[in-house]
């Protein structure tokens, strides 16, 4: 039987045409380790007002939205977290799925999650160019780090099914601006085609067995499959890669909550994980680090 993966492993994506234009500096110094990519000029040469819960703002030529959380208190210096909503959902669905506005109040970090434009069939563009949906993951860090003064050392980004597909991409093709990556059945293998990152980070991905799959018959997606195929890619480029694998199929796992305090407030940009050195009492124990099938 063909899969869509399979079916979708012709499709040519190329990752260097959606680059991302450098033109501001993210203002490290070199005795800060490695820097980010650097910040590009929103495509629409301001950045949307963040005066509210829900932002509008035009991206790559598209009117796009996204639900914005932000801290109780001061944004300066605050991490930021990009979530990214499944096939069939919106970001109010993956806000009360992961508590979003109680997270962010209570760790203190601006989460951004992102509407999908409607133009493409799995939400996300991660079987093409990628390049609207790049384009709003760029204008949104850019105005995040510029206008609430968030640190843009400590991105991280997250996303369930059609989301993490996306939050695969963006780890694939955005590498060099990330500090981590937490995936909730996402992967590669047809619908996201494997590339070397630019830079490496550490990624959490999570599964729920055979069962975790999507569609069917000759549209079956396997994000068990997908997962530990983008395991395996990580972890010989160099990536420390964590798996948590549940038995809950294709759903969010349990404890999704304590993997979303635990994994992108631990880590910063270019710096050695807390988690390198095999002690992850912090997350749930069907979590464990990825050292290859």
């Amino acid at each position: 039987m063909i899969s869509l993966l399979t079916l979708l492993a012709c499709l040519p994506i190329e990752p260097d045409e959606a680059g991302a234009p450098a033109v501001a500096d993210t203002g490290d110094s070199a005795e800060e380790g490695p820097a980010p990519a650097e910040l590009v000029e929103p495509s629409a040469g301001s950045c949307p007002d963040f005066g509210g819960d829900r932002v509008e703002l035009v991206s790559g030529g598209l009117d796009r939205e996204a639900l914005v959380y932000l801290p109780e208190g001061e944004t300066a210096d605050a991490p930021v977290l990009f979530v990214w909503h499944p096939l069939g959902g919106d970001a109010r669905y993956m806000a009360r799925a992961l508590g979003l506005e109680d997270y962010a109040a209570e760790t203190g970090t601006v989460v951004i999650v992102p509407e999908a434009s409607g133009k493409f069939p799995f939400e996300w563009d991660f079987a093409g160019d990628g390049a609207e949906d790049l384009a709003l993951y760029d204008d949104l860090r850019s105005c995040a780090v510029t206008e609430l003064g968030a640190d843009v050392r400590r991105v991280g980004v997250t996303g369930f099914s059609a989301g993490a597909l996306w939050t695969t991409f963006l780890g694939i093709h955005r590498g060099d601006t990330l500090a981590s990556l937490l995936a909730f059945s996402g992967g590669t293998g047809g619908m996201v085609r494997y590339s070397t990152p630019a830079m490496t980070f550490p990624a959490l991905l999570t599964e729920g067995g055979e069962g975790d799959t999507y569609g069917s018959g000759g549209a079956m997606v396997s994000f068990h499959d997908a997962t530990f195929a983008f395991a395996e890619e990580l972890t010989a480029d160099g990536h420390l890669v964590a798996v948590c694998s549940h038995t809950r199929g294709h759903d969010l796992p349990p404890d999704a909550d304590v993997m979303l305090r635990e994994w992108p407030l631990a880590h910063r940009y270019g710096e050695p994980s807390p988690f390198a050195e095999g002690d992850l009492s912090a997350l749930p124990d069907i979590c464990a680090l990825y050292t290859g099938e």
